[in-house]
């Protein structure tokens, strides 16, 4: 199913990728957060929506559809069909992204409402290829219950997989990236994998460049009970094969890694010790800018 909107080709297109089965208790909020955003309702740029339904046997597509037809400055697309699980849809939906950014957010999480502005901004920067933002957790009742601002991401411990095992996880709920590096991601190995196809894509674009922070709420992630994520050993497992042997270089990169304990530290030191990687926005000049 298809459904497009009058857009300009000025505009900066965001595509939103949504994989989900029986998801009708989720979905509604989670579209909201994205079709919502203050830069698709004022017209300042365009949305792409693609979810991609496993055959759900629920109103998923139904509530779905439903609220896509009623969107602002969007064009959306709506694949139902029975799938190999969450990254076999995803990779589905990356083969079909036409936007300038790209990201996907699984049903229950959501977007904070003006991310996509802040986006937007950051985004003017050239140098940057792909964010984060704070990490956020939200309850059943989509109360935020944690917020913690990262530290710097290393290039080489991203593809070794020192984080979520030895240091934080990235949230994949407020991570976006430029769709150029779409072209980096082997899309039939993804579709392979089970667990871990968030971190797979953080391999490759950090084979790439670096990951910015942006001092703010971008995302956040539902903790409930039944998700995927649950199953840590299957999620540590499924990774290993696609990691960077890290052998003796653990002994040798352990300097830095002791260094991470800012991760820990207040906001202010964390962000005064990340001068490369860390936009935060500045409240003089009225923007957000790199440290």
């Amino acid at each position: 199913m298809l459904k497009t909107k009058p857009d300009s080709a000025i505009m900066k297109k965001f595509s939103v990728i949504t994989p989900c089965f029986n998801a009708e208790k989720l979905i509604h909020e989670t579209i909201s957060s994205v079709t919502e955003q203050t830069v698709f309702r004022d017209g300042s740029a365009v949305l792409e929506y693609i979810l991609c339904d496993g055959g759900s046997k629920d109103d998923t597509v139904k509530v779905a559809e439903s609220l896509l037809q009623q969107a602002r400055n969007c064009e959306y697309r709506i694949i139902s069909a029975a799938d190999n699980g969450m990254y076999d849809a995803l990779s589905k939906g990356l083969q079909l992204v036409t936007g300038d950014y790209c990201s996907y957010i699984n049903a229950g999480d959501l977007y904070d409402a003006r991310a996509f502005e802040v986006l937007t901004e950051v985004f003017s920067d050239a140098g940057i290829q792909w964010v984060t933002g704070l990490r956020v957790l939200i309850n059943e009742s989509s109360q935020v219950v944690g917020v913690r601002l990262p530290f710097k991401y290393k290039r080489p411990f991203i593809r070794k997989g020192y984080y979520g095992q030895l240091l934080p996880f990235i949230q994949q709920e407020s991570t976006i990236w430029r769709s150029e590096l779409n072209r980096k991601i082997d899309l039939e190995y993804l579709r392979t994998l089970k667990y871990a196809g968030d971190y797979y894509l953080w391999t490759r674009f950090a084979g790439e460049t670096d990951l910015y922070i942006v001092e703010s709420y971008l995302g956040s992630f539902r903790i409930h009970k039944g998700q995927i994520s649950e199953n840590r050993t299957a999620y540590f497992k499924e990774r290993k094969a696609f990691l960077q042997p890290s052998g003796l270089s653990l002994i040798l990169d352990l300097p830095c890694i002791l260094y991470e304990w800012l991760y820990f530290f207040g906001d202010y030191h964390k962000a005064g010790a990340n001068k490369k990687t860390m936009i935060a926005y500045d409240h003089q000049k009225g923007n957000w800018k790199r440290q």
